[in-house]
């Protein structure tokens, strides 16, 4: 038996509660729009999601050292150290202006190829024999890095740079 309330137009109906929700949809995009390099570090994350690297993961808290950064200097570098079972990857951000430069090392020691994806692209660079790579021009925001040394591929959670 039906008692009207699917009807459209009608509170409780289906078409009412698509209509709704699709209002509430538009307001909330014209007053608070999600953040263009928020969309793009999703798709990216996606888009660059392989099953072939080992997903190292942020070890200690980055908000450490920045207590102490007016000891040091008026902007320390941020110093951030990624984990996974086979490699680790150590990252310094330096803010240059409008850019950032990235000084890293892979652990343990090696020679390898680092590619370094942020809003400007992607740059791909060579980690020296003792695992030491430098990118530098790289846009503020969303970053991941993609390292392959040997025969290990990991890639590292997005961090703010």
């Amino acid at each position: 038996m039906d008692d009207g309330t699917n009807a459209p137009g009608v509170a409780g109906g289906d078409d009412f509660d698509d209509d709704l929700l699709g209002e509430f949809r538009a307001l909330a995009a014209r007053l608070d729009p999600i953040p263009p390099d928020a969309i793009a570090a999703a798709r990216s994350a996606i888009a660059w999601r392989t099953v072939d690297a080992e997903l190292a993961e942020i070890i200690g808290d980055p908000a450490d050292d920045k207590k102490l950064a007016g000891v040091r200097s008026p902007q320390a570098p941020e110093l951030l150290t990624f984990e996974a079972p086979s490699l680790t990857v150590e990252v310094e951000v330096l803010e240059r202006g409008t850019v950032r430069s990235l000084l890293g090392q892979l652990v343990p020691p090696t020679p390898g190829e680092v590619q370094v994806r942020h809003g400007a692209g992607t740059t791909t660079v060579a980690a020296d024999e003792v695992g030491r790579f430098r990118v530098d021009d790289v846009a503020p925001g969303p970053v991941s890095l993609r390292c392959a040394a040997e025969a290990r591929v990991v890639e590292t959670d997005w961090f703010l740079a």
